[in-house]
């Protein structure tokens, strides 16, 4: 059910613009592995030893969260992500939400991802981290990417499938490096929240969820893809196994290898990491170039998805129709444009302090945003599952429970970010109530 009675039909995209199964598994993984396991690091450095069970939990929710979308996947032609999900589930006010509330996350996203990537460009030009470096570089970062997908889809998939590629070497370089020097030493101890495992223990797996977000990418724009109902769901949970293994060891190699009171003060943790095991500036700066091509890689495929669901919510008369503009090619010229825009503004709105501090503040915003349309797409999932899809009580055992872990887990994770994220974030979400209000006023006018 829609806003409008009959929607527009979808806008086809030529298959020869589509994507095959290795650049949707580098949308996916690429749209993961960002520049947020760059930072994450340095961020839950005062968490110490806590970070390896915190890994576990949050990887396996994410698995979890990534096996619903899977489902959700092959059960609709539609594409739009955890928006079309809600609206299938639960009717046209949750689809809006999950819209809303996924928009919101995009150029949020995007300015956590540009800022982190900011630290490391500054690591590798030299450049100091004051508040004017770090805005004017993560402004740069941000438009390049726009500018590429304003190019095409196809420069989107090559942009995303090379940089894949080579942050996923680096970082397997840099994780094995540091596994086999590593000094249990330097992890250290939680100081973090007084020390309290309690308290310090879902903070933890706040932060560390920000570097997992981004598994649905594939599935908001799966009219960019070949044969989806295939694709998507292999790149989706695929991409999240074999990220969370990496992460995991990637960041116990950088907490064995730089000491924690050193870590906790990095702005580019993976460099000065491999700086220390390779010795000399040549290794960190190798390393800050592959996390600024990793934020510009990672930002290619998020401008993307976002757009296309913004694009896909404006044709169905959710979102004003002009947000839905596209050009010949059916490039959703104005939300980029939009979306990079907003982004810039929220990081002019948090600069106070240094790039570490902005980051952390941005990523847990993200992540609060980011778990309320998860909560929703997984709810979709588990109705789907407990009535069979056919409106009876025909249960799915095995689907129930992956999607009652996988609820269960993003409602913890958004409780977890933090009293400032929470209370940010739910006056950006209650907004889009007033949003409803106006585009539902409209429609009916109409």
């Amino acid at each position: 059910m829609m806003v409008n009675a009959v929607a527009p039909p979808e806008q086809s995209v030529p298959e020869q613009h589509r994507l095959g199964l290795p650049s949707t598994v580098a949308l996916v993984v690429g749209g993961i592995v960002g520049t947020g396991i760059f930072g994450i690091p340095a961020a839950v450095a005062s968490y110490g030893w806590l970070t390896i069970p915190a890994f576990v939990i949050v990887g396996a929710g994410s698995i979890a969260i990534a096996l619903a979308f899977a489902q959700l996947v092959r059960r609709t032609d539609r594409s739009g992500g955890p928006y079309r999900y809600a609206d299938d589930a639960f009717g046209p006010f949750a689809g809006f939400l999950a819209a809303w509330t996924y928009w919101i996350q995009g150029w949020t996203g995007h300015a956590t991802i540009s800022v982190a990537g900011a630290g490391y460009l500054a690591t590798l030009i030299g450049a100091g981290d004051g508040k004017g470096t770090t805005l004017a570089l993560s402004s740069v970062i941000l438009v390049l990417p726009v500018l590429n997908n304003l190019i095409g889809t196809r420069s989107v998939g090559a942009a995303v499938l090379s940089t894949t590629i080579i942050k996923i070497a680096a970082l397997a370089i840099v994780a094995v490096a540091g596994l086999l020097t590593f000094d249990s030493g330097n992890v250290g101890h939680v100081t973090a929240h007084g020390g309290s495992v309690a308290h310090a223990l879902p903070a933890c797996c706040a932060l560390l969820l920000f570097s997992f977000l981004g598994m649905e990418g594939a599935a908001v724009a799966t009219d960019r893809v070949k044969d989806p109902h295939k694709n998507v769901p292999r790149a989706i949970v695929g991409g999240v196994i074999g990220v969370a293994v990496l992460y995991l060891a990637g960041t116990l190699a950088v907490q064995g290898t730089l000491p924690q009171d050193t870590l906790a003060q990095s702005s580019a943790p993976f460099a000065d990491a491999a700086r220390e095991l390779f010795g000399g500036d040549w290794a960190a700066k190798t390393m800050a170039a592959v996390a600024v091509l990793s934020a510009l890689g990672s930002l290619n495929g998020w401008n993307m998805v976002n757009a296309e669901m913004v694009a896909g919510a404006a044709r169905d008369g959710v979102f004003p129709p002009i947000a839905g503009t596209r050009d010949r090619r059916g490039i959703p010229v104005l939300a980029l444009i939009v979306n990079a825009a907003l982004a810039i503004v929220l990081i002019l709105a948090n600069a106070a302090g240094d790039a570490l501090s902005l980051f952390t503040t941005l990523a847990l915003l993200s992540t609060f945003v980011y778990v309320f349309g998860y909560v929703l797409s997984v709810a979709a999932e588990l109705l789907h599952a407990l009535t069979d899809d056919t409106g009876t009580a025909q249960v799915s055992k095995p689907r129930v429970a992956t999607a009652t872990l996988a609820l269960a887990f993003a409602i913890w994770m958004a409780g977890a970010a933090g009293p400032s994220a929470v209370r940010a974030g739910t006056v950006l979400v209650l907004l889009g109530v007033v949003a409803y209000v106006l585009t539902r006023w409209r429609a009916l006018r109409r």
